[in-house]
């Protein structure tokens, strides 16, 4: 019987956990690549590509940062530089055999859908056609083109005006009066590394957020969200919404005043809902060298900002931290999931002109979702590789009809469903995401697409009580222990298990205990 032929279009790290969850389910499946390299985003560049810094370090621990069937080395700390980060992806791909399904340099410029032959035909510049049943685009579509608001004026500013992206050198803005415009991840890191190299370092924001440092207690912050509290948030939040967000935001409020001394004039209230992750920037807010101010209203001329409170301040450079618009542009327009703006969203204060994705969970084509689905659409608090690894099991399992998906009549109102609770969000909200999920559900429904077990076995039903009498201290671990993305390779299931998965969790929450004790 002839292999299913499927084709990844980008080999970061989410096109290579999919290239190899494919590959793992019998697939005959190609992984695209327009650079000469592998690992996307996390091989530094100093070109305009988008890229970490040279000096970039994770913001999630490694024990909860790896895939679900390859942690880290012992030999890397907790948080890994971005380097080793790349060096493991890296040994990913060498260890699970990868590269003979590599193109590199191939650079894709369309996916059409041929009906006649009904597949897909991928076009590589200065190649002939290829064509696949099936086609993954792992490319990032979300953060496809920088988004840069819409400031009065802006023209008028005659110093050095950059998207966070074409950031990739500190020591260029050296004596330089620097504006760094956001208040998320990008921005805390941008203005903290700017911090003793610029003359004057001013952090604008209209909204706020919550900050916590990589460490607690002695160790990484993240080990304190177990599954078990994962479970319980997702439950206030379906029965009491408005109390689960509460409930989530005092829980990172008390860990941001036990680990900093926050002051109002900061304005990191009210804050939106994706907390910082920052070991320094309290510390140079506290020191002077970084000033918090209102958010940019308006260019004044050559050199000089207005900001919100009608304050006029006089920069050389500004640095837009202000996020991405999706770019699915290689995507047949017929099966592009980019949505029209609907007036719901797009008059929506946190909607910031970005688009909303035709997607079912964010994933699948809500079109084609037999044979086109999508990485790197999906955001919430949890590692981006654990969310890649569970999708890319999902699609597998659907693809070699393993699973199956509802109705596309169902997908049809289950994403529209998800356009409202989005547009509902953004209303009130700030910066929203158009690929936040509700992250329990959505966790539940990959989870059981992938066929992990995990839901069974860690759940309420007759599997679950007899894992807990057979396996109690295992199930505690399971449960309120570090949320290791191997939990989802323990059990026998449709995906494939891993035998290595139980020592590792072992492994880890025995030295989790070990590091603690010895703080």
């Amino acid at each position: 019987m002839q292999q299913t032929t499927a084709a990844v279009i980008g080999l970061g790290a989410a096109g290579l956990v999919a290239l190899k969850n494919l590959k793992e389910q019998g697939f005959d499946v190609t992984g695209f690549e327009r650079s000469s390299y592998i690992g996307g985003l996390w091989k530094y560049s100093d070109g305009d590509q988008l890229s970490v810094l040279s000096t970039t370090v994770v913001n999630i621990s490694k024990e909860r940062g790896c895939f679900t069937d390859f942690p880290y080395p012992d030999s890397v700390p907790s948080y890994p530089t971005a380097t080793q980060v790349h060096d493991y992806l890296l040994s990913y791909a060498k260890h699970f055999d990868l590269e003979p399904h590599f193109r590199l340099n191939a650079p894709i410029q369309q996916v059409v859908f041929d009906d006649q032959q009904e597949q897909w035909n991928v076009k590589i510049e200065g190649e002939e056609d290829k064509y696949f049943d099936k086609v993954l685009i792992a490319i990032g579509g979300m953060i496809g083109q920088p988004n840069m608001p819409k400031i009065e004026d802006l023209e008028k500013f005659q110093g050095k005006s950059i998207h966070v992206r074409y950031f990739k050198r500190p020591l260029d803005f050296a004596g330089k009066r620097v504006m760094v415009v956001g208040f998320g991840n990008s921005a805390a890191d941008t203005s903290t590394q700017l911090a003793g190299i610029a003359d004057k370092i001013y952090l604008a924001h209209r909204h706020g957020a919550r900050v916590l440092p990589r460490n607690y207690k002695g160790g990484p912050i993240d080990h304190t969200h177990s599954l078990r509290l994962f479970n319980l948030q997702c439950l206030i939040l379906k029965y009491l919404p408005h109390a689960g967000e509460r409930f989530f935001d005092n829980f990172l409020k008390s860990l941001q005043n036990k680990s900093f001394n926050i002051r109002p004039e900061w304005g990191f209230e009210p804050a939106q809902k994706v907390p910082m992750v920052s070991d320094n920037l309290v510390n140079y807010l506290e020191a002077g060298k970084i000033e918090s101010t209102k958010g940019v209203r308006r260019i004044i001329d050559f050199r000089t900002v207005e900001l919100d409170d009608g304050r006029h301040i006089e920069v050389d450079s500004i640095i837009w931290c202000t996020g991405y618009k999706s770019d699915f542009s290689i995507v047949d327009p017929r099966f592009d999931p980019t949505v029209p703006p609907r007036p719901t969203w797009s008059s929506a204060q946190g909607a910031n002109g970005k688009s909303l994705f035709r997607l079912y969970l964010n994933v699948f084509s809500a079109e084609k979702p037999e044979s086109l689905a999508f990485l790197g659409n999906v955001h919430f608090a949890a590692s981006g590789f654990q969310i890649f690894d569970m999708a890319s099991m999902a699609i597998a399992q659907v693809w070699k009809e393993a699973s199956e998906l509802p109705s596309k009549d169902q997908i049809g109102h289950a994403v529209a469903k998800h356009h409202d609770w989005l547009a509902d969000m953004a209303s009130h909200g700030y910066n929203v995401s158009p690929g936040n999920v509700d992250a329990g559900p959505w966790m539940e429904v990959m989870s059981d697409l992938a066929g992990t077990g995990v839901n069974q076995y860690l759940g309420y039903g007759w599997k679950g009580w007899w894992f807990w009498v057979t396996n109690t201290r295992f199930c505690n671990l399971l449960m309120g222990g570090i949320w290791s993305p191997c939990i989802y390779r323990v059990f026998d299931g449709k995906r494939t298990k891993w035998d290595g998965a139980r020592n590792v969790i072992a492994k880890i929450n025995g030295k989790a205990g070990e590091d603690m004790k010895s703080k």
